[in-house]
């Protein structure tokens, strides 16, 4: 992981104030935890991370790839070793990105109350953020373990563009009452209308990803020849 590096909070999230910032302790560093396939990573998964940590006041965003992820057990991946390496590239030059690889490292189903458990050993002086999708607020009572989630982390869930996703965190705390006042929403983050799902399709139609992803990652996929047959 990269050096803590010591910074007054943005303008913004001083603005904002709690609400949207996490819960202060003693904790000497605030990292934010963002999880995915990354299959590939993108640049909406980068200018996401980067808004939520400067947005939230964070000293770190980790990306976390996952080696297999219990929501999508039967979609094609590239191998995890290169998902995590196209990560390491997308955030070599980012001064709060990291690439976190406990989850490529450990074999089997990544559950995120696994890598909440060891992270917080492995890390006692670090508070950590989980960052989320909001279409995860329907199914995250489902999660495995996910009341000892929340006694983990806080989570800080990311609107889709024009979604209301209110009603859902409502829904959710009815569900799961435990989520109340550690599930909050996030303002409408910046969006960039592009997906992993797009960028393999024109790798499919031989057509360039350049801009979609770092420069380092259209190389390795053109190089390896990822994505070039559909599943």
């Amino acid at each position: 992981m990269q050096e803590l590096v010591e910074r007054k909070p943005p303008f913004l999230a001083v603005l904002l104030g709690p609400a949207y910032r996490r819960t202060m302790t003693s904790k000497a560093r605030q990292v934010g935890l963002l999880g995915g396939t990354f299959n590939p990573v993108h640049h909406g998964h980068l200018i996401l991370a980067r808004w939520a940590g400067e947005m939230l006041g964070l000293d770190e965003v980790w990306l976390i790839p996952n080696r297999r992820s219990p929501l999508r057990l039967g979609e094609p991946l590239a191998p995890a070793e290169e998902r995590l390496a196209w990560v390491e590239a997308s955030v070599r030059n980012e001064p709060i990105l990291s690439a976190c690889d406990l989850e490529v490292k450990r074999e089997g189903t990544s559950y995120l109350v696994d890598t909440l458990e060891e992270l917080t050993a492995l890390h006692p002086d670090t508070a950590f953020t989980f960052i989320m999708g909001a279409d995860s607020l329907n199914t995250f009572d489902h999660w495995v373990k996910a009341e000892r989630i929340l006694e983990l982390v806080d989570i800080r869930v990311v609107p889709r563009p024009g979604d209301e996703a209110g009603p859902a965190l409502a829904s959710l705390e009815e569900k799961l009452p435990a989520a109340g006042g550690k599930v909050t929403m996030l303002p409408e983050s910046p969006h960039l209308d592009i997906s992993a799902t797009e960028i393999r399709n024109r790798v499919q139609e031989g057509l360039s990803i350049r801009y979609y992803v770092a420069d380092e990652v259209a190389e390795r996929i053109e190089q390896g020849g990822f994505f070039r047959n559909p599943s």
